[in-house]
């Protein structure tokens, strides 16, 4: 009944947690908002002018850092055709507008812009296509090969496909190290001045267990943590660099980068913040690794000092991230969720990495009995703060999540949703373990020791009847101490596997900040250009990497414009496959326009078609990704020639 009773208030705990995920993912999407992506242009994407346009203004949803976003036009020869005056406009922060020469010639144009929000720092590129139709109404069609080159907004952004190269990859750590750094710093100012009991209690070996894992933080772990965070601070400034100059360290490190990142932009105050806060937390540790001697006074001040920093810091880096960009009235909310959720992460995950690495260390000395006593009393300190960070998480998560989706879909068809599903199954994940340790691992060793307490101390007579109770044998008690040992064990360990989990929702974490650009949403087309001449459609048969499916990809008509990608596939035996979703994801090898992604429907006989922009003709690289049910993926990669 005992453990009914426990697997029955797990169920509850779960009960309440999961649904209350769900609930949020379903019901609580607002309108998407990561990165400065392109929402509207005027001319429109694919438009088709009668008359030619003077001027090509585009509308994004974030505020833009005027000195590194910037657009150019080409012709379909790959030839800057604009006036190099690109710039955003000085009454709305979130225009972009660019001169074109009088009387452009007729043909068809495209626009390649590349943006930094000025509220969460991150750079993304794209590209819109129109035409200007000659006095008959036909768009004149260029014969002429592309010439190879990057242009002025060169580079590739995979990451906004769900892709990690060298660059993406750098800030994905930088940003992880970040929030590891953060939430085990904060986590552990939160234990120093709520869980550890240096001066408020008489137990001594419970004081001294406190007082190891102080004095650990303080000479092993402070400093380190601090000179990490600063240099992965330092590092996304510096990822955010590579993205700008298109990978070359040269031109990342150059002040004039750095002056650009820095003061031009919200996210560069809030960034220069960070570094502050980080700067005088790591005056006060090194302060206190050469003042050993102190008076108590003074380390409560320490300690409160420590918490307070701790808490601008989170603000900060709330304030420099994601949230910071959500307009309308649900900007303070998502601030506040975000902030909260961090603080939630330094409560559970930070609070468990600071348990793991810094206190079970300590209670290696002294008696079984005592370990056992201090381990249970510090747990019993300890829970109060974890219960508060998961209650916190699982609100405010889901919140600052769904608030950058649109759709549920997007959960699946982006790298950012994907990130999101794995973060999700590993904070239940989570939860389970921590629910296992709570409800029944620490209720089996609170008892088992009591036992064995009750049977190693020597009972008094009773005064009333002069009758003492019988002694445990010493088999007992070996047995009783074995048991105390085995249970002991189990719980530490999994308290030392707990935070592993913690640190991959991080991982999670960082992914999703650095894929956040794969939820671009689509712009209104206008009506395509009209099309001449006779153009023989792409056909192609490749596998993917891991050769467990062969993808059969057509491209039709295979010129610059609107296309149809048609695509079916066959397993290894060579049968059709049917129960899988397809996305191809397209990028132009000549020059960079971004990297745009189609999601293909079932036609219901085996074949999985949509219609997506070739924008220009030229060379370009298509990545056909498979999903299975399993939501496992393959994915293969093709280059083809599209004519003009």
């Amino acid at each position: 009944m005992l453990y009914l009773r426990r697997f029955c208030t797990m169920g509850r705990m779960l009960g309440l947690a999961f649904p209350l995920v769900m609930l949020l993912l379903f019901f609580s999407v607002l309108p998407a908002e990561a990165h400065a992506i392109l929402l509207r242009s005027d001319p429109g994407k694919d438009a088709v002018l009668t008359t030619p346009p003077t001027q090509f203004k585009a509308w994004f949803s974030e505020d833009l850092n005027p000195t590194s976003s910037t657009m150019e036009v080409v012709n379909a020869s790959n030839t800057p055709v604009d006036s190099k005056d690109a710039h955003v406009t000085s009454g709305d922060p979130r225009e972009m507008i660019v001169s074109l020469p009088d009387n452009l010639p007729p043909g068809v144009y495209v626009v390649v812009w590349r943006t930094q929000s000025a509220d969460d720092g991150h750079i993304l590129r794209g590209s819109v296509r129109f035409s200007v139709a000659a006095a008959d109404g036909t768009v004149p069609q260029s014969t002429s090969k592309v010439t190879p080159g990057t242009g002025v907004l060169g580079g590739t952004s995979s990451a906004a496909s769900g892709q990690l190269d060298t660059t993406s990859f750098f800030s994905f750590l930088m940003i992880t190290l970040v929030d590891l750094c953060v939430v085990f710093w904060v986590g552990a100012q939160l234990w120093h001045s709520f869980v550890l009991q240096l001066n408020d209690t008489e137990d001594a070996e419970l004081r001294a267990a406190d007082q190891r894992a102080a004095d650990r933080f303080e000479r092993v772990f402070a400093l380190p943590t601090l000179l990490l965070l600063l240099l992965a601070n330092i590092g996304v400034l510096i990822g955010q660099g590579l993205d700008l100059s298109n990978g070359n360290l040269g031109q990342a490190l150059s002040p004039t980068t750095f002056q650009e990142l820095l003061f031009h932009s919200r996210f560069g105050s809030f960034l220069i913040l960070r570094l502050g806060v980080v700067v005088i937390a790591l005056v006060l540790a090194i302060f206190t690794t050469v003042v050993r001697e102190r008076p108590r006074a003074m380390d409560s001040i320490l300690s409160w000092l420590n918490l307070l920093l701790g808490l601008a810091l989170l603000t900060a880096v709330t304030l420099s991230g994601h949230a910071a960009a959500v307009t309308g009235n649900v900007q303070t909310l998502a601030i506040l969720s975000d902030w909260l959720h961090l603080l939630a992460a330094s409560l559970w995950v930070g609070g468990m990495i600071y348990l793991s690495l810094v206190y079970l260390p300590g209670l290696r000395r002294g008696s079984l009995s005592d370990r056992v006593h201090v381990l249970l009393s510090t747990l019993g300190r300890f829970s109060p703060l974890a219960l508060a960070g998961v209650v916190i998480m699982a609100v405010s998560g889901p919140f600052n999540a769904v608030v950058h989706m649109d759709s549920f879909a997007q959960l699946i068809t982006t790298a950012y949703g994907r990130s999101l599903s794995v973060k999700t199954l590993l904070v239940v994940a989570l939860l389970v373990t921590s629910a296992i340790h709570v409800l029944i691992y620490r209720p089996r060793l609170k008892k088992v020791a009591a036992q064995y307490d009750s049977a190693v101390t020597q009972p008094e007579a009773s005064e009333e009847d002069g009758e003492q109770p019988p002694l445990a044998s010493a088999p007992e008690v070996k047995q009783l101490e074995t048991t105390v040992g085995r249970q002991s064990r189990r719980l530490t360990t999994v308290l030392r596997w707990e935070p592993v989990l913690g640190v991959a929702v991080l991982v999670c974490t960082g992914l999703m900040n650095v894929f956040a650009g794969s939820l671009t949403p689509a712009i209104p087309n206008q009506p395509a250009a009209q099309q001449v001449g006779v153009v023989k459609p792409y056909h192609g048969t490749f596998p993917t990497k891991d050769h467990q499916y062969t993808i059969d990809l057509t491209v039709s008509p295979n010129r610059f414009g609107t296309n149809v990608f048609t695509v079916s596939a066959r397993d290894s035996k060579g049968k059709p496959v049917t129960n899988i979703g397809v996305s191809v994801y397209i990028a132009m090898l000549d020059m960079d326009m971004g990297t745009d992604s189609v999601n293909l429907q079932p036609d219901g006989k085996g074949h999985f078609t949509a219609q997506g922009d070739l924008n220009m003709g030229g060379h370009w690289q298509l990545r056909v990704e498979i999903r299975t049910p399993q939501d496992t993926l393959h994915s293969g990669t093709v280059d083809i020639t599209t004519a003009f």
